[in-house]
């Protein structure tokens, strides 16, 4: 993924496009080279290159543009697939949060011609964890294993029976659904899971505004946003799912860094982006190089305004506070139907310490949000 190294504004800085083993460097070196875009590779062991991990594509700054129309066509093959298979993540713990998660899932796979895999994973009674999308009150009465898998089981049969009337009844999207249930930590499940199917999507619930730790260290849906590489939509309790269906005003968070163009193309790919307002959202910080901090927004509307012009966008400055009341107002004021975060992976002490925003904003907003990974 694209990331500066410096401040200034030369248009012929290097910057990473992206990082691969060694082998997919040199052909995505190659490619854009191909392409008329000079490129080369950073972090290579020379003695033995063909074991170098985390090698840097680096290009200049100018030929960004060009260079994401390379990435995106190395890619193809894989955005063919994701069309034409589209497998949508639901992880389930058989409460009206779940019904919510599948209605919002269920209506993606019906306009993208995908399928549904709904995910129930139990913990076994050595383990006292209490955690959403995974069951707890199985461990409370002392069943052996086997037991709490056949109620595990017996559940979500009694989910698929629900859901399946539900579709009867014109209540929910008719699409291809499959059902697991696996035993194990909830958020390790879930990251393993979506390994396997390639989720295009994963849709969880949060408790949103009405939780009441809003650190929430032990929520599901933070620990895989933390870890996850494929986007999740959150999906707050009290979040108004009928305006997912055709979404119309968006707030897209933004640090004026290259990576958020590769997410704001990732979001376009998930999404039709179709006459959608855009408001890009910059978080002040105290500590900010105003010239760059302008330059940067220039170069953002820029290539947003040229290269989606199907979409209409415009700026947003806001000042950084732990409540985030000012952005409540915000997507009050402007019905924001979704929020759409560049989400970079962090770790516990960075959570700790200085939460991020995809945290801040999924406990404290009750509008919809998509989390899209940045490597």
């Amino acid at each position: 993924m694209a990331s500066t190294q410096s401040n200034n504004n030369d248009p012929n800085r290097l910057i990473t496009l992206a990082i691969h083993t060694y082998d997919r460097a040199v052909i995505l070196k190659f490619q854009l080279e191909q392409a008329g875009i000079t490129a080369v590779l950073h972090n290579v062991n020379l003695s033995e290159p063909v074991v170098s991990a985390g090698v840097r594509v680096r290009i200049r700054e100018k030929d960004l543009p060009k260079a994401l129309a390379v990435v995106e066509s190395e890619q193809a093959p894989n955005k063919a697939a994701l069309k034409n298979d589209r497998k949508v993540l639901i992880p389930v713990d058989f409460s009206d949060y779940s019904i919510k998660s599948c209605i919002v899932g269920f209506e993606y796979a019906r306009r993208y011609h995908g399928s549904v895999v709904l995910l129930h994973a139990y913990m076994n009674a050595e383990r006292k964890f209490t955690l959403p999308f995974g069951s707890d009150r199985y461990e409370r009465s002392g069943d052996d294993d086997n037991t709490l898998r056949a109620k595990a089981l017996l559940a979500m049969k009694n989910l698929r029976s629900k859901l399946e009337k539900m579709i009867v009844d014109g209540k929910l999207a008719n699409v291809t659904f499959e059902t697991a249930v696996r035993e194990g930590v909830p958020e390790h499940c879930v990251l393993s899971c979506a390994e396997e199917v390639k989720a295009c999507l994963i849709v969880m619930g949060t408790a949103g505004t009405s939780q009441k730790e809003r650190a929430a260290l032990g929520s599901v849906t933070a620990e895989v946003l933390d870890a996850c590489k494929f986007p999740i939509m959150a999906i707050p309790k009290d979040a108004e799912t009928s305006r997912l269906a055709n979404v119309k005003n968006v707030a897209f968070f933004s640090n004026l860094i290259p990576n958020d163009l590769l997410s704001f193309d990732l979001f376009s790919h998930l999404l039709s982006v179709n006459k959608m307002k855009v408001s890009i959202v910059h978080m002040e910080e105290k500590k900010s190089n105003q010239k760059y901090t302008r330059e940067a927004k220039e170069q953002i509307m820029k290539y947003c305004t040229e290269h989606y012009t199907q979409c209409e966008f415009q700026m947003t400055e806001m000042k950084l506070s732990d409540d985030l009341d000012e952005f409540r107002k915000f997507t009050e004021e402007k019905k924001i139907d979704l929020i759409v975060i560049p989400n970079k992976k962090t770790n516990i002490f960075a959570r700790l310490f200085n939460p991020s925003i995809a945290h801040r904003v999924l406990f404290s907003s009750d509008t919809p949000l998509l989390a899209v990974p940045i490597q």
